[in-house]
This record gives C-alpha cells, structure tokens and sequence, in this order.
C-alpha cells in the first residue's frame, strides 16, 4: 500500500459514494497518478488530475440517463462506431509537428501547477465517467457514450484517462500509432471525437494532427 498525503472529501458520486483526493503539481502530480495507476488493480480506485473547480461540473447532471442507464449503454455500446472517421488527407506532412505533453499540472509557462489528485472507485477504468455521471452538454459525449469511447480507446491504443476538466480529457498512451496510415486513421476519429478538432496540436489540417499523434504518448483533447 502507499503512503498517501491526507486525503479530503472532494464530491459524492450520483450513486452515493464518496471521493477523496489530495493536492500535488507539476511532476509530483504525474508521479502521484503513475503510483496509484500501479496499485489500481488492488485498490479499486482510478487516479484522476482535476481542476480546483471539476467537481462544479459534477454537481449537475447535464445528462437525462440513470446511471444505471448510462452503465447499461457503456457496456452496450461499440465506442469504435460512435466515432464517425474523416478519413481525407489533407496537405502535405510535416516536418516538425507539435507533440503536446500533459497539460493540465502545469501553467502555461511550463511551470508547475497545483491540481487535485482524486480517488475515482471504478470497475474499470473506462467507466469513469458513468461513475461520475459526467457528460451530455454540448458536444460533449454522455456518460455511457464516453466510457465506451475511452474502451475502445483503451482496447485499441492503450489509452488510459489521466486528466479530467470540464472541458478537457488527457491521455497516457501505451500504444500509439506508428505508421502514417494508422496516424491518419486515428487523427479522423479524434477530429469526431472532440470538437475542439485540431487546435490542440497546433495543427491547420488533418495530415498536421495526424502528424502529432504518430508516436505520441499523451493525447489531449476539449470541448468548448
């Protein structure tokens, strides 16, 4: 077991159970999630980064489902076909594409910013959000809809939930794509996947995001 700082009360889940977290920033803030990612498997328990202010989002529920009914669609659901791919090949690609690392422990300048380590029970990984009820405003996916996005996510590329904001999820990525045809084909699902599109990566065209995700270790995505 690890030592953990003290924890506090964040926010209690629509299904009555309760989660706790501790602040961190920076680097300190991802060696914290690696850590308790390693004991997942025995604790139960998913470490999310989180804004100050997340749990504000989760005190409203934008979405009409139960959890119950979002849990049923999250296993129901194909999270592949819910993304409908733009598979056209637009520009040249490039030389030196941008790779965005993690965003969310720190400022803009680089440096370190403090955030919440939360304590998620989960199942699985990928039914954080049916766990927090958490989605359904504006494009944003609905909660089943998005745990069986991140299965397939998970299932195909390794991609684990590292950050979660009320308008953004980041990603720790196992196994990215390594060739340009798989980069392109994930690039036009990421595009479905979020309508932030490509403004992450610094990209003007789909080729350009496809350039930054081949090989890249960490996603980032947003909604507006």
């Amino acid at each position: 077991m690890i030592d953990l700082p003290p924890t506090v009360p964040l926010f209690t889940t629509p299904s009555g159970v309760e989660v706790v977290g501790f602040p961190a920033a920076g680097d300190d803030a991802l060696r914290w999630w690696e850590r308790l990612r390693a004991e997942y498997p025995a604790s139960g328990l998913w470490p999310l980064l989180m804004e100050e202010d997340t749990p504000e989002y989760l005190a409203d529920s934008y979405t009409y489902a139960t959890v119950d009914e979002s849990l049923a669609q999250a296993y129901a659901l194909d999270g592949s076909k819910l993304l409908v791919p733009d598979f056209v090949d637009e520009g040249e690609w490039p030389s030196e594409p941008e790779r965005p690392g993690f965003g969310l422990p720190y400022f803009r300048s680089g440096q370190p910013a403090q955030v919440t380590v939360a304590l998620v029970p989960a199942a699985e990984p990928w039914l954080v959000p049916v766990v927090l009820h958490y989605g359904g405003w504006n494009k944003y996916p609905s909660p089943g809809e998005h745990a069986a996005i991140m299965r397939y996510w998970q299932e195909r590329y390794g991609a684990e939930l590292v950050v979660l904001t009320g308008t953004t999820v980041e990603y720790a990525v196992a196994r990215p794509p390594l060739t340009r045809p798989d980069a392109l084909a994930l690039a036009g699902r990421y595009r479905a996947y979020n309508d932030g599109e490509y403004d992450l990566y610094g990209a003007e065209h789909l080729t350009d995001l496809a350039a930054g995700l081949l090989g890249a270790q960490v996603w980032r995505m947003w909604w507006d």
